[in-house]
């Protein structure tokens, strides 16, 4: 009966799976970012959205809606800069609803794996608040 000799294989069995390990790894790391960017989201909108529905005036609602967004997304972490916000203020009204909708571009190229999730995904989030029925007019 002759043995045969298995020396080396555990380095041939790393050598195949260091790439799967790499890749998966990878995965969970841009799931985790696209994850927590999508809770972020939803906070920036409903932040907006709430400082938007206690302004007096459409135009101060307007702006309040963006200056919120801003200043809770450099808070949480996101570029102001990839941004979008879009407000829906209906008649505005006492009661009615307002409706802030942010959209955030993740890139995946930035995130540790070397490069092997290239591209980007955008996430969106909505959050709609009633125009505060108690405000003076």
């Amino acid at each position: 009966m002759v043995l045969r000799n298995e020396r080396g294989t555990a380095a041939v069995e790393l050598a195949l799976l260091a790439p799967v390990l790499v890749v998966l790894v990878s995965v969970v790391v841009a799931a985790g970012r696209l994850v927590e960017t999508k809770s972020a989201l939803l906070s920036v909108a409903r932040e907006a959205a709430r400082a938007a529905s206690e302004a007096p005036d459409p135009a101060g609602a307007r702006d309040a809606a963006l200056a919120t967004a801003n200043d809770v997304a450099a808070g949480l972490g996101l570029d102001p800069a990839r941004l979008r916000v879009t407000q829906d203020p209906g008649a505005f009204g006492r009661g009615d609803p307002y409706e802030v909708s942010v959209s955030y571009t993740v890139r995946l190229a930035d995130l540790p794996g070397l490069g092997l999730l290239p591209g980007s995904f955008v996430l969106e989030a909505d959050h709609t608040e009633l125009v505060d029925r108690f405000k003076s007019q």
